[in-house]
């Protein structure tokens, strides 16, 4: 017995210092790289397949700033990085520059078989800016407001990948501000027939409307404020600030009744919606509300370091109080609650006012600036009195799909602000309204974060279309040039007004019917700043790229939204000539061009219907795991509806919110924009037939109607997004136009080319 258990002993010590020493091996590579196994998590998510040949490891700039740097051979890469956000955004410039892969919101490019490439040499990057943060207030109206964990989860994910080390969370402030007024007497029911559905609650937040349909559910408080506190969690474990809501002074109806002597200042409306009263800052109640704000949002989500606060955003007014006065007291109860703490807020319209400026410390602000993409301002140092600013990336308003980018500003522009002398151009922000459109633009914009030299977007786009497809294809990277010099070649004027002319102009196929409709939303451009036919050409070339490229998820979403904003181009040369035929009364003419818009509006929803991103049905989808009854999913499903069509009650529409939120997807073409043209065609064509004025359409029962239809959609995507979008290049007669000689297998149509003789769009 003693030499067997002898034995034994000898086996279980060898076995103790094999594990000591495996112990030892494994907690000296955990203490290089152990803080960034957020980053390896973030990894495992997103690249899978390929993570297992990228080591991570810790490092430290010296200054603070975030860095990376990229080694390695054929299949080990090192990536070393001052933060998980760093690593991560050091990964993916390795996949996009080194390895021609992409990760996007839109679809990835992941094909990849074996090793993975070294880089020729070590690559390193330091951001020169100290914020890189993303999400408009609005976004979690046109984009966000019913998505659950997973696609979070991605999101953050690709944010992360993309530099962004601040982000807005807003989600959860509706069960801050409905603790907060319980607590300070209001009934449950009445508290939260003040709080808006999720669509139009941010608008709340910053002060613009109240009470937004029926009272919001107690269940749906309580799961959004659960969603919330993941979110945040998410965020922190990857080293991204969560920026949460601050408390300005809105307050529910009737709190000047229910506190006799509160001031409570009246805010009138906004597009029609009354705003929340304004308490003055100045007032001891204001003290009380703004701690019980901050103590409620503290014991839900933690502290933070950057508050959002809007106030007087897009209107309101202060009364006779003073405003100096007044924003010297919201960031005293700010900084009572969270002494470090930034207060943040929009540069946009005539925010922030040198009176407002005066009042503050502005050491303890930082402005996201917004109005860059519409004017240049070069002496924002001035114009902010020394507060710190991040350079707004603002392309597209309302969650709509359009396509276009003022680039320049963005390429150019945005190094030449930070890096001049005495700036204060603390970094960058991206600001678009909805998410998951125009992927360059978003690639381009955040990699700026961390480049200090300008770029020259056209030689930056031949290495976008290589990642973006895998491949060298001539015909893809003679697209994106195109691309460059049509939607994307676009920078901010000198004119001086609220247009949203930093935006890409919309289709008419969404545009509430007129004959003489020249944009769907009402801040919206109204004419295109580019050549047309010269969009035309890159989606013929994109449709010529060899099968390997075509393959690619993210090819088939480019090919399915250049052919989309071909369409809606077409529409703008098309309703001219409609006009001419009813204005001439010549029916047969009418006929003819009203079938045909209504075909190719046929043909586009046919198209959109082939790609996942394209779709009302998963919009629609999204709200169904938040309901808790038969009564709250029709209320949830008229309020994700409701705020891609009238978008409020009458007086809001009418006053100029309808279709502000217009999308070109597959289900809301046919289902809401087509018959809209149906029932406007046939009032025409019957007022032409009995010589008569056309017959008046009440459009907002039109949209109410469709509002609160719980009719499903399509969830997924059908058909080919190739041979749809070549069915729409037949149909518009551009493959009429190809040089002699081009090859590929494009079709073209002779009698679509006679059609198209003299039907082309032009830039108006």
């Amino acid at each position: 017995m003693m030499p067997a258990l002898n034995g034994l002993l000898t086996k279980a010590l060898t076995a103790l210092c094999i594990l000591f020493a495996t112990a030892h091996v494994v907690h000296a590579a955990d203490a290089k790289s152990g803080q960034l196994q957020p980053a390896r998590a973030a990894l495992k998510r997103l690249i899978p397949s390929l993570q297992s040949q990228i080591s991570l490891s810790k490092i430290s700039s010296g200054d603070g700033g975030d860095a990376f740097r990229i080694s390695g051979t054929k299949g080990n890469i090192q990536v070393e990085a001052t933060s998980n956000v760093a690593a991560l955004f050091g990964v993916n410039w390795y996949l996009r520059y080194v390895a021609h892969l992409q990760i996007s919101s839109n679809g990835d490019q992941l094909r990849f078989r074996g090793k993975l490439p070294g880089p020729p040499e070590a690559i390193e990057k330091k951001s020169p800016y100290r914020y890189r943060y993303a999400l408009n207030e609005n976004t979690d109206g046109y984009s966000t407001p019913y998505w659950d964990w997973a696609h979070w989860e991605r999101e953050i994910d690709l944010l992360a990948a993309s530099g962004i080390n601040a982000m807005l969370v807003e989600r959860g402030a509706d069960e801050v501000l409905y603790r907060t007024f319980r607590e300070l007497g209001y009934p449950d029911g009445e508290i939260r027939q003040w709080i808006a559905q999720p669509a139009h609650q941010n608008w709340q937040l910053m002060g613009n409307l109240c009470c937004f349909d029926e009272p919001i559910s107690r269940q749906l408080l309580e799961r959004r404020t659960q969603s919330a506190r993941q979110m945040v969690a998410r965020l922190r474990e990857l080293g991204i600030t969560p920026v949460l809501p601050g408390y300005f002074g809105i307050v529910p109806e009737g709190f000047a009744k229910r506190h006799p002597g509160a001031h409570v200042v009246a805010q009138g409306t906004w597009n029609g919606f009354s705003r929340p009263g304004w308490l003055d800052p100045r007032d001891p109640l204001f003290a009380e509300v703004a701690a019980a704000f901050y103590r409620h949002e503290r014991e839900l989500f933690g502290d933070t370091s950057i508050y959002d606060m809007e106030p007087f955003q897009e209107g309101g007014t202060p009364g006779k109080v003073p405003v100096s006065a007044a924003a010297k007291r919201i960031q005293q109860m700010l900084n009572l609650a969270h002494p470090d703490a930034l207060w943040m807020m929009l540069a946009w319209q005539d925010n922030p006012s040198p009176v407002l400026l005066e009042g503050v410390n502005r050491n303890r602000l930082l402005i996201v600036d917004i109005e860059q993409g519409r004017t240049p301002h070069e002496a924002r140092e001035a114009d902010f009195r020394g507060a710190h600013y991040l350079f707004g990336g603002l392309w597209e308003f309302g969650g709509r799909t359009t396509l276009g980018a003022n680039l320049y500003d963005y390429a150019v522009r945005l190094p030449a602000m930070g890096t001049r002398p005495g700036s204060k151009m603390a970094g960058t922000a991206y600001f678009s309204e909805g998410l998951d459109t125009n992927p360059a633009a978003f690639t381009l914009f955040t990699e700026m974060a961390w480049r200090e030299q300008p770029v020259d977007v056209i030689e930056w786009s031949k290495g976008y279309a290589r990642s973006r497809y895998g491949s060298d294809d001539p015909h893809a990277e003679r697209a994106w040039q195109i691309l460059m010099q049509t939607v994307y070649s676009g920078m901010a004027d000198s004119v001086s007004n609220h247009g949203e002319r930093d935006a890409a102009t919309e289709s008419l196929f969404a545009a509430q019917p007129s004959l003489t409709a020249t944009k769907a939303s009402i801040w919206a451009p109204d004419q295109l700043r580019y050549a047309p036919e010269e969009l035309e050409s890159a989606l013929t070339e994109l449709l010529e790229a060899g099968p390997a490229v075509r393959a690619t998820a993210t090819y088939q979403y480019d090919l399915v939204d250049v052919a989309r904003q071909v369409i809606s181009n077409w529409s703008r040369a098309a309703l001219p000539q409609i006009k001419d035929a009813y204005d001439h009364r010549d029916e047969a003419q009418f006929q003819s061009l009203a079938q045909r818009w209504l075909k190719m509006m046929d043909l586009e929803d046919a198209m959109l219907a082939t790609n996942s991103s394209f779709l009302l049905g998963r919009w629609l989808d999204a709200v169904t795991p938040w309901a808790a009854s038969d009564g709250e999913m029709r209320r949830l499903q008229f309020d994700a509806r409701s705020i891609l069509t009238t978008w409020g009650d009458r007086t809001a529409s009418e006053a100029g919110l309808h279709d502000y939120g217009n999308k070109e997807w597959a289900g809301l073409i046919s289902g809401y924009y087509r018959p809209r043209w149906q029932l406007y065609f046939d009032k025409l064509a019957q007022s032409m037939k009995e010589g008569t004025a056309p017959g008046k359409i009440d459009w907002f029962q039109i949209g109410e109607r469709w509002n609160g239809s719980l009719t499903g959609y399509t969830t997924r995507p059908q058909g080919n997004s190739w041979s749809a979008a070549n069915k729409v290049a037949q149909e518009l007669g551009i493959l009429c136009r190809r040089p002699e000689g081009s090859g590929g297998d494009l079709v073209s149509s002779s009698s679509a080319c006679a059609d198209q003789e003299g039907l082309r769009a032009t830039p108006k």
